[in-house]
């Protein structure tokens, strides 16, 4: 039996894996229904009263610079559609999915803040790179791509815990890349065990193509490789800037055919940075609910 499979053995094994909340699938199969409304949408999420309370408090905030208050789920979609709506949904599904760790080597708040940048930090580079995109990205598509990419790190720091830890310990150890040093350990990594979650969640396949590819974008094919290009280099620029922590102490790696497909400056990577810093602190909301 090889390494792959016996890893897929153990991540099957998992008994009290979390699930998505039964109203966040009926909010997605809504939101792929062109006949739904958000009056349709409003009767879903009434059936949870915290998802819908937790949505309309993210809409509110400064993080989707809400200056005119929304008090109903009809007028948040009126504001930003169907699809922003299940995917800010999603966002908080996926933070009340995983509980509080304490432990001193791997701070999950710090990981969020981590994740959370990421998104955000797509969004910037998104914006400052449009005319070489072959498309326009959301601002809540690559917030939710960023917030996921790294979800595989939770998934072996709750249930294969020791190795992780190890991972970590020998990562800092020998200045490797988390990814080598889980690969030594784990015989596998954080990349394809988070591919591994999406799927059991039944993620969108461009959502789980980000968390499979976002240290190698290029491996995912051409329809996916430009929003990996932007994940790959906001966690680059994060990690470098050491904003928030996702866990990597080694010197950060961009992925050349990244760079070259961007054609960011060490001039732009400083004022991605900075302007990251500056939206990161408008994302205390959604810490809050971590």
């Amino acid at each position: 039996m090889d390494s792959q499979t016996r890893i897929l053995q153990r991540l099957n094994s998992i008994t009290n894996l979390p699930t998505l909340p039964l109203v966040m699938q009926k909010i997605s199969a809504a939101v792929r229904d062109p006949k739904t409304d958000a009056r349709k949408l409003a009767v879903i999420m009434e059936d949870d009263p915290a998802v819908m309370a937790r949505v309309l408090k993210i809409v509110n905030s400064a993080f989707y610079a809400g200056a005119v208050p929304v008090a109903s789920v009809q007028q948040a979609v009126a504001r930003m559609g169907l699809r922003a709506i299940n995917n800010i949904a999603l966002s908080t599904a996926i933070f009340s999915a995983f509980g509080k760790s304490d432990d001193d080597m791997f701070d999950r708040r710090e990981f969020w803040r981590h994740s959370i940048s990421v998104g955000i930090g797509a969004v910037v580079i998104a914006e400052r790179v449009a005319d070489r995109l072959t498309r326009t990205y959301p601002r809540d598509v690559l917030h939710l791509a960023g917030l996921l990419h790294d979800i595989g790190k939770i998934v072996m720091d709750q249930y294969f815990h020791d190795e992780f830890l190890a991972a970590l310990a020998k990562a800092r150890a020998d200045a490797l890349p988390l990814m080598e040093a889980e690969e030594q350990v784990f015989q596998s990594d954080h990349a394809r065990v988070g591919a591994w979650l999406g799927a059991k969640w039944n993620l969108a396949d461009d959502l789980n193509q980000v968390v499979r590819w976002h240290h190698n974008p290029h491996s995912a094919g051409d329809n996916r490789c430009e929003i990996n290009t932007l994940i790959h280099a906001a966690n680059y620029i994060c990690n470098q800037r050491k904003i928030g922590d996702g866990g990597d102490t080694a010197a950060p790696v961009v992925d050349q055919e990244a760079q070259e497909t961007l054609g960011l400056t060490k001039k732009d990577r400083v004022a991605i940075a900075d302007a990251i810093a500056k939206e990161s602190e408008k994302s205390e909301i959604l810490l809050s609910l971590a």
